[in-house]
């Protein structure tokens, strides 16, 4: 009987894996992680590579939400509801390495940023546009404004550790080629002083023609951050934020007593053609 226990204990420790072979699991398996990381070692180095060229240029496209904004905020009115229009935006960027972390950029961008929203003003001013006198509206409306542009943004980007993540921090210059700010008065009254009954429009009525597109200045200039995330070896999409110094208006308009500025985020997608 002893001599059967000691066979089938010999037998179960011929079968247990010794130190040769689990040193040659163990070296089996860091062969094969080695693998993976001589694999991926390449697409890494060449990211890597391509972020600390001096000099890189591509295309990109995009669109912007948003539109010019009462401020102070206070003037925005109760009844407020903003359609953001989506269009495409089209240009070019070109970028130039400072440092490991940090490069200068700029962009030259095509765009149309528009808005339409249904509102209640009060005490709105307009231009009669026959007697060419001014007037005071109360009431809702529907306003439609858009602005065609070449905007150009400026900016410094710094790269985080891992290559694929980035701050931008700049500016924008913009100069509108069309613009329009149009507003139709669909249901309140008007009158030649502040609150006062001349004129009754009635739901159904043709609605009355509020027009500040001669009002509208020329150009734009404001502040601008964003992220940026390389999805691939040349492709980044990126998120923006603007928001703009000048009022959209004329210094000498008659029709507001608060300023409009231009703001709206923006998303970018950029392929890299040189870096």
């Amino acid at each position: 009987m002893k001599l059967k226990h000691i066979t089938i204990l010999a037998c179960t420790f011929a079968l247990l894996p010794g130190p040769a072979a689990k040193a040659e699991n163990s070296s089996s398996k860091a062969a094969k992680t080695g693998t993976r990381t001589e694999e991926l070692k390449p697409a890494r180095q060449k990211l890597i590579s391509s972020d600390r060229n001096i000099f890189r240029a591509g295309v990109l496209i995009g669109t912007d939400i948003g539109g010019a904004v009462p401020v102070p905020f206070k003037y925005i009115p109760s009844t407020f509801n903003p359609y953001p229009q989506l269009n495409l935006d089209m240009g070019v960027f070109a970028e130039f390495r400072l440092h490991d972390r940090w490069s200068l950029g700029a962009n030259f961008i095509y765009k149309t940023v528009g808005m339409k929203a249904d509102a209640r003003v009060s005490n709105q001013k307009y231009e009669d546009q026959e007697a060419g006198l001014l007037q005071y509206y109360t009431g809702t409306a529907k306003m439609d404004m858009s602005f065609t542009m070449f905007e150009v943004p400026f900016y410094a980007k710094y790269t985080f550790n891992n290559h694929v993540s980035r701050l931008l921090f700049g500016g924008y210059f913009s100069y509108n080629l069309k613009a329009e700010f149009e507003t139709l008065a669909t249901k309140g009254y008007s009158g030649g002083e502040p609150d006062k009954v001349e004129v009754i429009i009635e739901k159904g009525d043709d609605p009355l023609n509020m027009s500040f597109t001669s009002s509208l200045r020329d150009f734009d200039a404001g502040v601008m951050v964003g992220y940026e995330h390389t999805v691939y070896n040349r492709l980044n999409i990126g998120i923006r934020l603007s928001m703009g110094f000048l009022d959209i208006f004329q210094r000498d308009t008659k029709f507001f007593d608060y300023k409009m500025l231009h703001m709206r985020g923006s998303i970018i997608v950029g392929y890299r053609l040189f870096h």
